[in-house]
């Protein structure tokens, strides 16, 4: 087997953090620093479009350095014409630029369908070397299909076709992307659980009991007036009940003036904001229970972090989440359904002392952990340069 250290991995992804925008694609460079764990040396080559002013912004490169991990970031100007041409350009400057400050890489792992996929693909056939890809796009899911298309379609299948490999973050997106005609045997990857920030570790059990929803506001996805619905039924059971939103996005302002319509107490609705790190695993060690209303997800990372801190679930059957949560970590609904949502609730805070709180955290950081997840990477990766090397 190759070791580790003499291996150079190129990322390419679809979504990525940048300073504009540091929760987008957040759990490919979790993915990226958990390879790194695993003793690569990873570099990401990423293209983002500038934001406000792109003459003054510039269009060089952004190059970060964290361990063994290495981010080459680009932008372009987005607007106007020929902006097609100033992306695919951007990408093929931060690649060029990858292997100019670490080498040809030996393998390449691109995240999320097509576009990534398809530069992976050029690049591999020009350094003659594999590439595996990693989708985490909600896309296939009839709730929410986005994949359409002759030329798309065709154009991932034939990236799924070269493919030394191909992971998909659930069973549930492997199932999805199957009934829309891609052909292949997938790989299970989850994404990682900093477990060393959602632990149980200085988790304190409230009184009053809270109920905490992460997410992006984005209504479609989220169903968040469900789970206010179910909010104002239990109210009337648990009036010291509190419910808090975390998170911004595109219609926050619609959910809350949907919660003031319930005409409830004031304060009973809480809107936080963003929370990120120590922040947001203070306000879920301080949960009596996570709630997740949404109508699709590809992985859930929100119910796994909760879970980490020892916190039960109450979620929709999205996903894989119910295969690990079952009835001991907390409980499953069928999606849509408010009365069902409210029972589950009521339940949770009921038998809020029951649920193992120790167990569920070990168990989230042997499947999700970052080390479980650089060892799964590290399999997969040597599998892979193993069956390439043989074939040299």
């Amino acid at each position: 087997m190759s070791e580790p250290e003499n291996i150079h991995l190129l990322y390419i992804s679809r979504w990525y953090p940048t300073a504009a925008d540091p929760m987008l694609g957040l759990f490919v460079r979790k993915h990226a620093l958990a390879a790194a764990e695993a003793g690569y040396n990873v570099t990401v080559a990423y293209a983002t479009p500038l934001t406000g002013n792109a003459e003054k912004q510039g269009t060089g490169y952004e190059i970060l350095h964290e361990g063994r991990l290495t981010e080459v970031i680009v932008g372009y100007n987005n607007r106007g014409l020929f902006r097609g041409l100033r992306q695919a350009s951007a990408w093929i400057r931060a690649i060029r630029k990858a292997g100019k400050i670490n080498g040809k890489p030996q393998l390449i792992h691109a995240h999320i369908l097509t576009r990534a996929g398809l530069l992976a693909l050029c690049a591999s056939l020009i350094w003659r070397i594999p590439y595996l890809v990693t989708e985490h796009w909600s896309r296939y899911y009839p709730e929410n299909l986005q994949f359409r298309g002759f030329f798309r379609k065709k154009a991932t299948q034939c990236v799924i076709r070269h493919a030394a490999a191909v992971t998909v973050v659930s069973k549930r997106l492997e199932k999805a992307m199957h009934a829309q005609g891609l052909k292949f045997t997938a790989r299970p990857l989850g994404n990682v659980v900093d477990t060393a920030l959602f632990c149980p570790e200085g988790r304190t059990q409230s009184v009053t009991p809270r109920i905490l929803n992460v997410s992006c506001f984005e209504e479609k996805s989220k169903n968040l007036q469900l789970l206010i619905d179910a909010f104002a039924i239990i109210h009337k059971q648990f009036p010291e009940a509190r419910l808090i939103l975390t998170g911004e996005g595109t219609d926050r302002g619609t959910t809350e003036k949907y919660a003031a319509e319930k005409n409830l107490p004031a304060g009973t609705v809480r809107f936080t904001g963003m929370l990120t790190g120590q922040s947001l695993a203070q306000e879920m060690k301080q949960a009596t229970c996570l709630a997740l209303s949404s109508n699709y997800e590809t992985f859930g990372i929100v119910a796994y972090e909760a879970m980490a801190c020892g916190v039960p679930v109450v979620t929709t059957d999205v996903a894989d989440l119910k295969e690990f949560t079952g009835e001991r970590y907390g409980r499953t609904v069928p999606n849509g359904d408010v009365k069902a949502m409210a029972e589950a609730l009521a339940e949770v805070i009921k038998k809020k002392e029951e649920f193992p709180a120790s167990e569920m955290a070990e168990a989230v950081a042997r499947d999700f952990g970052s080390r479980a997840v650089a060892g799964q990477l590290h399999s997969l990766y040597q599998e892979i340069l193993s069956s390439d090397g043989s074939k040299r």
